[in-house]
């Protein structure tokens, strides 16, 4: 298993290779590595794939030999780099990890570590892991749903306001399109659902949260900025600068969000599961990459005036598997 990089350190380790010492190599001394692994099915194709997919960065040319240009070749951060993915994604069934997570765990590094991944290759591991986002599978669609309405329903909410906030949003993940006025109208039913009284407008219920009260629109709003930021990396429309900005956004919101996260996981609400630390380097960088399109968002403009600009920072709620 990986470890979790840390913040301001290197990448992990993989336990058998603590320690080693990594030099340039070509795509063929990758491939040379994945066989010492046991991964047979390695070739060069497979490192180009992985290069375009930013799950490594393109290799580095080396000055003319006598006899011709020399093999390009990659740093020695990369090598380890790849051998470390190699070794998450070989694990044994059930614990195997897609090329969609090793995306993620990609942009973790890209996150947290200036000296592993540079911006080239975050920008190709961007594309990839937008490209995939919100393609979920009909039984993920119907386990999304599930999950938003089990953290959005009122105890008093009945089989008919679930349901119809059930297939609401399970809709919504399988076509890729926000009905708002819909997902508004079950989800409002779903949170408040007593009539409103004779000549007066229906009380709505706001969700609670370390971060205060948040209505429906709010979580909305959210919904709707996390799928147009992935809509503009998905096209590769975001600079570099922007790119930049949010990253340190996010490395500032995320060390104000773990000062606090251990009380309120430690807490007695509802929603103390939301903020418990994850096991596996997989999950971490999933929330890692959940709060860092939160902040790019911000930096884009998309969130909604009045949007608590920390509300999802590591929360995993459901809204967020669109990612």
């Amino acid at each position: 298993m990986l470890e979790c990089p840390r913040a301001g350190g290197s990448f992990g380790a993989v336990n058998e290779d603590r320690g080693r010492e990594w030099s340039e190599g070509t795509s063929d001394d990758l491939v040379a590595d994945a066989h010492a692994r046991g991964v047979a099915r390695a070739g060069t194709r497979m490192v180009a794939d992985w290069v375009e997919q930013g799950l490594l960065d393109r290799p580095r040319p080396r000055p003319a030999a006598a006899n011709g240009t020399e093999p390009r070749v990659f740093p020695p951060s990369q090598r380890d780099l790849f051998t470390r993915l190699l070794a998450a994604r070989e694990r044994p069934v059930p614990g195997r990890v897609g090329q969609r997570s090793l995306v993620r765990v990609v942009l973790y590094v890209w996150l947290i570590d200036d000296d592993v991944v540079p911006f080239a290759q975050a920008r190709r591991a961007l594309r990839t892991y937008a490209r995939s986002a919100g393609r979920l599978t009909a039984v993920r669609s119907r386990e999304t749903a599930r999950a938003v309405v089990e953290e959005l329903a009122h105890p008093s909410a009945g089989a008919r306001q679930r349901r119809a906030a059930q297939v609401a949003v399970e809709e919504c993940e399988r076509t890729g399109r926000l009905d708002r006025e819909r997902l508004t109208s079950v989800l409002t039913d779903l949170c408040s659902p007593w009539p409103a009284g004779p000549g007066a407008p229906k009380v709505e219920r706001a969700r609670s949260g370390p971060f205060g009260p948040a209505s429906v629109q709010h979580y909305l709003a959210r919904w709707q900025a996390t799928r147009r930021t992935i809509g503009h990396l998905r096209q590769a429309e975001t600079d570099e600068a922007t790119l930049d900005r949010a990253r340190m956004a996010y490395r500032r919101n995320w060390a104000d969000y773990q000062a606090s996260r251990a009380a309120w996981a430690a807490g007695d609400g509802a929603l103390a599961g939301c903020f418990a630390d994850l096991a596996t380097v997989e999950g971490r960088a999933t929330d890692a990459v959940n709060a860092f399109v939160d902040r790019l968002a911000d930096e884009l403009g998309l969130l909604t005036a009045g949007t608590p600009a920390a509300d999802a920072i590591g929360s995993r709620r459901a809204y967020r598997q669109v990612s």
